[in-house]
């Protein structure tokens, strides 16, 4: 799409107003922040990682071009509305990248999502992805998302799940698993031992409310 690329070249760009401009004018027109996030961001940056994977644009370049990306997610954090009301038994989830992942923009478009709805949010953007089992077993969590951007993560995914379920305080503890990966492979969701996968950011809460319903409480 013409109006996206022409987005990730501002992105790579060092002018960081005109990348700011081009976001607020779609404010100005009255473009809803979710459909920003949607239908601009998640695609600039996923254009991004394509030419990263092409060799049409080096590290140090894509890695500047997400950070402006990630900058912009944040300034527009406000106004998609996180003053929500948290209910004394809100919902918990936990957002792990894997292992070697260099940009953690989706997990955090993904957190924005789940922000949104009203979930208490722990990580999404790095740095708890040794911790996840540790973690788990210590707090209680309704749900676990790990992102996992190439296959050459699966086996890792594979004995993280399997070790959360075994360590986690709530048992019935559901697991969601996001990245490109899933998408062009859905049955690698139940291969690693997962409980689902989502297509998107704004599906992801949606998808996690799913797992919760489905759970089967005990016999008394």
């Amino acid at each position: 799409m013409a109006e996206v690329d022409a987005f990730v070249q501002l992105a790579l760009s060092q002018d960081d107003a005109a990348a700011r401009a081009f976001v607020g004018q779609r404010q100005q027109l009255g473009l809803p922040i979710e459909m920003i996030y949607l239908d601009l961001l998640a695609p600039a940056a996923r254009k991004l990682g394509v030419m990263w994977e092409e060799d049409e644009c080096d590290f140090t370049a894509v890695t500047l071009g997400v950070g402006r990306l990630q900058l912009l997610l944040q300034e527009l954090s406000s106004a998609f509305g996180h003053h929500v009301f948290y209910p004394a038994n809100a919902r918990r989830v936990l957002l792990v990248p894997a292992p070697g992942e260099q940009h953690t923009f989706g997990l955090s478009m993904v957190a924005e999502f789940f922000l949104h709805d009203g979930w208490d949010v722990v990580g999404g953007q790095g740095g708890l992805r040794d911790e996840a089992v540790g973690l788990v077993g210590q707090q209680w969590f309704d749900v676990i998302g790990f992102s996992v951007g190439s296959e050459a993560r699966l086996d890792w995914l594979t004995s993280c799940i399997k070790s959360v379920r075994e360590a986690s305080c709530n048992p019935r503890i559901g697991v969601l698993v996001g990245g490109p990966i899933f998408t062009l492979h859905p049955d690698y969701v139940a291969m690693v031992g997962a409980d689902a996968t989502s297509s998107d950011g704004k599906q992801a809460p949606l998808t996690a409310e799913s797992l919760i319903a489905k759970r089967v409480q005990p016999c008394s």
